[in-house]
């Protein structure tokens, strides 16, 4: 007696596990497929029917999006997916759209690893792994979560913008942080000074002067900072804002 499903049922088995990816070698295919396909079955010959029939979608070799017919699946849940196996977590734009901070499109997805990866076009968005060291990754203030019961896990708001300060680039929408940091509480804000002067001390300069710029008081350590060298907000952009003497930070 065969007790394994057609091959058309897998995606409905991964949907109700809320697992938004099918990845051929990890480990939670190897323990499935024995339950899901018959031994003569290749794996890639059902992936590849599947795809045809609109039920998975090819992101790289042997890793396939779950296409739920109902109801599209949170992109930061694939990006979450795609890392399972890894220390991990989702910062910058998606943590902050999640967290309600900023509500424009998110195009760009970025995912902290500690180690280095390449970028994965999931359809509607791109997911762009970034690194950071071991160290500060264990340390990082992110939490497990879900989404529609898919698990994720993302960064604090204070986690998030101290991203977004400490590597400018892992922020696509880098013109809407001071925004968020207007709206960040005193408690936040305290926590978040404590997490960008360990970072460094360049963070601290732009993160002092988006709270000057939007009228807030400085908390105390942050106030104790006086830079030496000169940065940019926003490296790269070639919008041009008003020079800070006190933070000596090039708007």
């Amino acid at each position: 007696m065969n007790d394994t499903l057609p091959c058309g049922d897998i995606p409905d088995w991964y949907l109700r596990r809320r697992l938004a990816v099918l990845d051929l070698g990890s480990d939670q295919w190897r323990r499935a497929r024995p339950g899901l396909l018959s031994p003569g079955y290749e794996p890639d010959v059902c992936m590849r029917r599947l795809a045809e029939a609109g039920r998975l979608r090819r992101v790289r070799r042997g890793v396939y999006v779950v296409v739920d017919p109902v109801r599209e699946t949170a992109p930061i849940a694939i990006a979450s997916a795609l890392y399972a196996g890894d220390r991990y977590y989702v910062t910058t734009d998606a943590a902050l759209s999640y967290h309600g901070l900023i509500d424009q499109p998110i195009s760009t997805i970025t995912v902290v690893l500690a180690r280095r990866a390449r970028p994965v076009d999931i359809g509607p968005a791109i997911v762009r792994p970034v690194t950071l060291a071991e160290r500060r990754l264990i340390e990082a203030d992110a939490f497990a979560t879900t989404i529609d019961g898919f698990p994720i896990r993302v960064a604090t708001r204070e986690q998030a913008v101290t991203d977004a300060l400490a590597e400018p680039a892992w922020m696509s929408q880098g013109s809407l942080l001071g925004e968020v940091v207007a709206t960040l509480s005193e408690d936040e804000l305290e926590r978040t000074t404590t997490q960008t002067i360990g970072r460094t001390t360049a963070a601290a300069q732009r993160l002092g002067y988006l709270v000057e710029d939007a009228g807030r008081q400085l908390p105390n350590a942050l106030a104790s900072v006086h830079p030496i060298r000169s940065v940019r907000l926003r490296p790269g952009s070639t919008a041009r804002g008003p020079y800070s003497s006190r933070w000596r930070v090039y708007g």
